[in-house]
């Protein structure tokens, strides 16, 4: 009973409140120190890059006063493009491809190609036929056994997971002669 008193409460409420108040957006806000407090409780919780701190904090405060922000997190070393690039890459790069992982650090993350090269240098090479054998044991995909249909959705599936089609039939094929 007190449930449907509390929706209809509400739809009474968002009823009246239908006009122009309710579609107005919130103002930005040019508050300085509460873009920065705001800005390092969204490093409080896990790293970031620049530019999706730019994203979050662009949604509430006006682009000036965000630039500051960004600016007084970069000064103390809160957020650095190249660092979260090298962890992204050797904490991603274990299950997906390198170019899949990449792929996201340009277009998702707004990491710039420059440093993306950078930290690709830095960053533990991946053996990508060897993530291509630990998917097969995950998946219990036995090339000698499985039949063609189930060969083809294990492929399509590693070729969406951004791995070279030459290298996975590598795998597929060095497995089937094994056994």
């Amino acid at each position: 009973m007190r449930q449907r008193q509390q929706r209809s409460n509400y739809r009474e409420h968002t009823e009246e409140n239908h006009g122009e108040e309710y579609d107005k957006k919130p103002e930005k806000s040019g508050d300085l120190n509460r873009a920065k407090r705001r800005a390092l409780h969204i490093l409080e919780r896990s790293d970031r890059t620049e530019q999706e701190l730019r994203d979050k904090l662009a949604k509430n405060y006006l682009p000036e006063v965000v630039d500051a922000a960004v600016e007084y997190v970069k000064s103390y070393h809160y957020i650095d493009d190249h660092r979260y690039a090298v962890n992204y890459l050797n904490s991603r790069g274990k299950v997906r491809s390198s170019r899949q992982v990449e792929q996201e650090l340009l277009y998702k993350k707004g990491v710039s190609k420059a440093v993306l090269e950078a930290a690709r240098e830095e960053a533990e090479p991946q053996d990508e036929r060897e993530q291509i054998r630990r998917w097969m044991e995950k998946k219990h995909i036995d090339p000698a056994a499985a039949d063609q249909s189930e060969l083809r959705r294990f492929y399509q599936f590693l070729m969406r997971r951004g791995f070279r089609s030459s290298d996975i039939l590598t795998e597929l094929l060095l497995d089937r002669t094994l056994n």
